[in-house]
């Protein structure tokens, strides 16, 4: 008669809890995208550039065009306008939930971090059509939390990928801000 051994769960070293099949290593909840409150000068300015296209617009007879251009303002208005919900955020062995959402980390490629208005973003760029990329608010936690634990999973870019989209936006936001600067005063 075989001899039947009751298993008993040994105490789990670091490197075999990462084998885990699926546990939460991070869960947090902020914001679903970067905020600030956009003075007037900001809703004024994008209100003349939109008004100066549309009578290009009207006089070359492109009315598909003037439909677009209100659509864009008004999308403008609304995320400027209205603070973004809070949502929750998680980073498992698995992957990456963002809201009801989730990526396995075979469909990521890389990340990196930024700040925009004020706040620290973790970018997951993903091998997905789209989204192409993941923008990330870490909210409270710090950067090098979330690089130890995503570092895991996915290599980490010190200097952020840039395409030349990216290079002109940056140009044009740089020459031709929406917004009044900010002059320090001494």
């Amino acid at each position: 008669m075989p001899k039947v051994f009751k298993k008993t769960k040994p105490e789990l070293t670091k490197d075999e809890s990462d084998n885990d099949p699926v546990r939460t290593l991070l869960e947090w909840k902020a914001p679903s995208r970067p905020y600030r409150k956009k003075d007037f000068s900001y809703y004024r300015t994008i209100a003349i550039i939109v008004v100066l296209l549309i009578f290009i617009s009207i006089i070359a007879k492109e009315f598909l065009l003037i439909g677009a251009l209100l659509a864009f303002s008004f999308v403008t208005y609304v995320l400027g306008f209205v603070p973004p919900e809070d949502i929750e955020f998680k980073i498992s062995t698995q992957g990456v939930t963002i809201g009801d959402t989730f990526y396995f980390w075979d469909d990521l490629d890389s990340f990196w971090f930024s700040e925009k208005e004020g706040k620290a973003i973790l970018n997951v760029l993903t091998r997905l059509r789209f989204p192409a990329q993941l923008m990330i608010l870490i909210g409270q936690l710090t950067k090098d939390e979330v690089r130890n634990i995503v570092a895991r999973y996915l290599p980490y870019q010190e200097i952020a990928p840039k395409s030349l989209v990216d290079t002109w936006a940056e140009s044009l936001q740089r020459h031709f801000p929406l917004e009044k600067t900010s002059v320090s005063k001494k």
